[in-house]
C-alpha cells in the first residue's frame, strides 16, 4: 500500500466547509435585499453535501479587501470551520483582490492546487488557453485549508469534483499530523 493510501486510510469522515462568495454585483443586490442567484457557490454548497460533507456557514461579500479578510476571519475564527472555499475574484481585472488579499496570510502556499487546475482547466476544450488567466490558489492558515477558486460555476465544479473533494480529507490529515 502506497503512503497516500495510508494517509486515505486516516483521513477524517466529517469535514466541515465554509462557503464564501466575492462578487460586488450579487453583494449589491443582496444588500438591496434582491433575490440573489450565486450560482458558483450554491455549485459548491451542493458538491460538498454530495460529497458527504457540511456546510457550516457561507458568506457574500463585496470585491473589498477589509470585507473579504472579515468573512475569511469570520470563518477562521470558528472551530467547526475544517475548509474554506471562496469563489470570485481571481481573475485581472483592477476589482479581483481576493488572492492579493489572502494568499499573504497563508501559513504555507499548496502550490501544486494551482498548477494542476490550470493544466485540468487547459484540457477542456471550452477554456484551453484562458486557463493561464486564473490566480486560483490553496493555502494553510492555521491546520485549515483554504481554496480561492474563480467565479466561474464550470471552473467551481471542475475543481470540487477533480481536485478539492477527492484529497481534502487526505490534506487534512497531512496538515493536522
Amino acid at each position: 500500500m502506497h503512503s497516500h493510501e495510508k494517509h486515505r486510510e486516516h483521513a477524517p469522515r466529517q469535514i466541515n466547509f465554509y462557503v464564501i462568495t466575492v462578487s460586488t454585483s450579487r453583494y449589491e443586490k443582496y444588500s438591496r435585499r434582491e433575490p440573489v442567484i450565486d450560482e458558483s457557490g450554491d455549485t459548491i454548497k451542493q458538491l460538498i453535501i454530495e460529497g458527504g460533507y457540511s456546510v457550516v456557514g457561507y458568506s457574500l461579500v463585496p470585491d473589498n479587501k477589509i470585507k473579504i479578510l472579515r468573512a475569511f476571519a469570520e470563518a477562521l475564527d470558528d472551530p467547526k470551520v475544517d475548509v474554506i472555499v471562496s469563489t470570485g475574484g481571481t481573475g485581472y481585472t483592477p476589482s479581483d483582490q481576493t488572492v492579493e488579499t489572502i494568499r499573504p496570510l497563508f501559513d504555507r502556499e499548496i502550490e501544486g492546487f494551482s498548477d494542476v487546475f490550470r493544466n485540468v482547466s487547459y484540457d477542456d476544450q471550452k477554456v484551453r488557453a484562458a486557463a493561464y488567466l486564473t490566480k486560483a490558489s490553496a493555502g494553510i492558515i492555521e491546520k485549515k485549508i483554504i481554496y480561492l477558486l474563480p467565479g466561474s460555476p464550470d471552473a467551481v465544479k471542475l475543481a470540487m469534483k477533480e481536485l478539492i473533494l477527492p484529497e481534502v480529507g487526505h490534506l487534512i490529515y497531512l496538515v493536522r499530523s
